[in-house]
């Protein structure tokens, strides 16, 4: 009704080009969600490439409901289709023929033709009823045509089931009725089993003698009533007497005719329970023992009967072949449970395929020899261990990440993540800003070492007696590399001298301002009390103090920017350490 009243008064617009569609304008109506284009713009928007279907192949989709269209509208129809180029009249629906629709309705199960003028839109359900039987076809009722609904009565379905024998006792319902879910008893073909199975199904099959096997010997009674059957359950009659006369015709061996045991003199055989002829010969009859290489007989004479253990022996060796024993032969089976079961008690000694560890497998026969054990080592960032089994050569990275970022000490320098494990912090080029024993200006950049270097700021110091300041000395030394000696005129000419109170790193105490307790007899033979040379101490003490002078030079260098060597000046057991 909308769609009408919009057409007439021309408020509907083309989605095409957005503009009203008027009366006389030649449209196009399409058949799937029924919306009306200009015929012209429905044909351009048909030949663009944003028109087209995905797959390519499909035509042209539709710019409201995109139902895919193989053909390009080209003439301007009625609705119905039954007119080429209506033309308007006040009276009708504009774009319509005035004459009946005529077209199918939706419905499927609708057999009537619309009825109604020719008109926009989908056409409306048919208004006749028709007789429609219920789901079991026993009742039948008069509904609207093209009524989706189903019919269903009260009554019992009562159709024949899939088994041919029993009918559905449903309620009448919809779809075919459910397999019958009676079951029946069968019999195996020998009769002494029994199985119940479902009504109709595959296995309710039967062929007369019974409906399966029950893998049983059979036992039925033989033709000849003296003899049972030693076959397994089977559907077939059972098989004539073996030991019939028309039957055999060979000794029990196999090895001569009973024709020339006949003429022998041997009584001819009248039924099935007399006696075979023996020939006298050995019976020869391959025992299920020995192996394919050599085959065991049996070694008794021509006899009725299954033949006697075999007499002779065999070797059974162990898996890994280092082994054996002597065993009789108790059949093929037997045999070959015994030789596999049978192990000897020697561990095997190769390396395995990691290189690491010794098999240690009794009676080993594994050629690759796998390791089963963890590798266990620590990965390249020394904090997890491999998970592998053990192998050779190197392991592999370790895995673990983290999606933390990583930051240097200050927080300047930054790696995001993810983070492979055992990863060093970034390097900072900034001023290392964590808190020093001492205020003087830090030199040093920023690290991830909790201790700082020591402090390289060059300052002054007194000597251990107050005597002298020296300039330019490490704050972080701890021995005074210099003295300051008194004389005195003691004992006559003989002069003495005072030494300052020496303390040198990692050493224990030398003594305080005294004399010297022995005369200095000469330049070399001065002797202290600590048994130290005063002269060799002054000697030590100059050579402490250039070497201090040298190092803040060199680092002064440093602070500028200048590589230094200093080699010369530290001992080689010094640089080992470094190193």
């Amino acid at each position: 009704g909308s769609l009408i009243e919009q057409l007439t008064t021309e408020k509907y617009e083309c989605m095409v080009c957005c503009e009203v569609v008027r009366i006389v304008a030649p449209v196009w109506s399409c058949q799937n969600c029924y919306h009306v284009f200009h015929l012209n713009c429905i044909k351009k928007w048909a030949r663009s490439p944003a028109s087209q279907a995905e797959d390519g192949n499909s035509g042209w989709r539709c710019p409201a409901c995109q139902n895919a269209s193989m053909q390009v509208p080209k003439t301007y129809t009625c609705f119905c289709g039954k007119v080429h180029n209506p033309e308007w009249n006040r009276n009708e629906i504009p774009h319509s023929c005035g004459e009946l629709c005529g077209k199918k309705r939706q419905c499927l199960d609708c057999p009537h033709l619309c009825n109604i003028l020719c008109h926009p839109g989908p056409c409306p359900s048919c208004p006749a009823f028709v007789t429609k039987s219920c789901e079991c076809g026993q009742t039948s009722h008069s509904v609207r045509c093209g009524q989706s609904t189903k019919i269903r009565c009260s009554n019992v379905c009562g159709n024949t089931l899939n088994c041919g024998k029993h009918s559905c006792t449903q309620v009448c319902h919809a779809g075919k009725c459910s397999p019958c879910q009676l079951t029946v008893q069968q019999v195996c073909y020998c009769g002494s089993n029994f199985k119940e199975v479902l009504c109709g199904s595959k296995e309710e099959f039967s062929d007369g003698f019974g409906s399966f096997s029950c893998q049983n010997i059979c036992g039925k009674k033989l033709n000849c009533g003296r003899h049972n059957c030693k076959q397994v359950c089977h559907p077939q009659p059972c098989q004539l007497c073996p030991r019939l006369p028309q039957v055999v015709y060979r000794c029990p061996c196999g090895q001569t005719p009973l024709s020339k045991l006949l003429e022998l003199g041997c009584v001819e055989r009248k039924i099935c329970t007399d006696p075979i002829p023996s020939c006298g010969k050995t019976c020869g009859k391959p025992l299920s023992c020995g192996s394919y290489e050599f085959i065991h007989t049996c070694e008794s004479l021509c006899h009725e009967g299954d033949c006697r253990p075999c007499s002779h022996t065999s070797n059974i060796y162990c898996r890994c072949g280092f082994k054996k024993k002597v065993s009789t032969s108790w059949g093929l089976f037997l045999f070959l449970i015994a030789a596999i079961t049978f192990m000897c008690d020697k561990r095997c000694n190769k390396k395995r395929s990691c290189g690491r560890h010794k098999c240690n497998e009794v009676c080993c026969v594994d050629t690759e020899h796998k390791c089963s054990l963890v590798c266990g080592r620590k990965l390249n960032c020394g904090l997890h261990r491999c998970e592998e089994p053990c192998h050779r050569g190197s392991c592999q990275s370790c895995w673990q990440t983290s999606f933390d970022e990583l930051t240097c000490y200050c927080g300047e320098s930054v790696i995001y993540p993810p983070v492979p494990c055992g990863t060093q912090p970034p390097e900072c080029k900034k001023t290392c800003t964590r808190p020093h024993d001492c205020d003087h200006p830090v030199y040093h950049s920023c690290h991830s070492e909790e201790k700082c270097p020591p402090c390289t700021y060059l300052t002054q110091k007194w000597c251990m007696g107050k005597h002298e300041v020296s300039y330019g000395q490490l704050i972080f030394l701890n021995t005074k590399q210099f003295s300051r000696t008194l004389d005195s005129s003691i004992c006559g000419t003989i002069r003495h001298r005072l030494i300052c109170q020496v303390q040198i790193q990692a050493s224990t105490f030398i003594g305080d301002c005294s004399l010297c307790v022995s005369c200095c007899l000469s330049f070399q033979s001065c002797v202290m009390e600590s048994s130290f040379c005063c002269h060799k101490l002054n000697l030590m003490f100059f050579f402490f103090r250039i070497a201090a002078i040298s190092i803040a030079t060199k680092l002064t260098d440093l602070q500028l920017g200048d590589s230094v060597e200093i080699s010369r000046l530290i001992t080689k057991k010094e640089m080992k350490q470094a190193r």
